[in-house]
């Protein structure tokens, strides 16, 4: 039986977050904010400053060193006051859905996000059809807080459902 482990990517490791970001854009292009196209325009800098920095990473889902899965987390976007981190870009091939993983991506991003000291929230959305992903979010405590109407990438219109969790002081 293999070995599932989760870990930060590194900056050298570009290529194969590239690659696995664009493929899971093409296969989803409803549940998330970027497009293919959009994606597909970054240079190979913006995809080696995409995986880490001061306050936002990017984590690899591995079964032994084939990567299955992708997650991030970035702080300070959109918050002037530096105090919220904002979960994204969460993928899991479809075969290795329904075992759980998920668990595994919010657990090192909320690791990740604790071990700074310095975040109080934590934000993250969903689209409304989306069920497994507010599924997820509920089992981490967290609570939607809002919603508006949204047209995603793949040109529908839905409710995108914002969810926020509260850290302990």
């Amino acid at each position: 039986m293999s070995a599932i482990q989760i870990r930060p990517l590194q900056a050298s490791e570009w290529p194969a977050f590239r690659d696995f970001r664009l493929a899971a854009l093409a296969a989803a292009p409803g549940v998330f904010a970027t497009s293919y196209e959009e994606a597909s325009a970054r240079l190979a800098a913006e995809w080696q400053d995409l995986i880490s920095g001061a306050d936002h990473q990017i984590f690899g889902l591995f079964d032994e060193t084939r990567l299955i899965g992708i997650t991030g987390v970035f702080g300070g976007r959109k918050d002037p006051d530096l105090e919220t981190a904002f979960l994204v870009m969460s993928f899991i091939i479809p075969e290795y859905r329904g075992r759980g993983l998920s668990a595994m991506l919010f657990r090192a991003r909320l690791d990740w996000i604790r071990q700074r000291g310095k975040f109080k929230r934590v934000v993250t959305a969903a689209r409304a059809s989306n069920e497994a992903s507010q599924r997820a979010c509920r089992r981490f405590g967290f609570a939607c807080i809002g919603r508006a109407p949204r047209t995603w990438p793949d040109g529908m219109t839905e409710d995108e459902l914002i969810y926020e969790l509260r850290l302990a002081e």
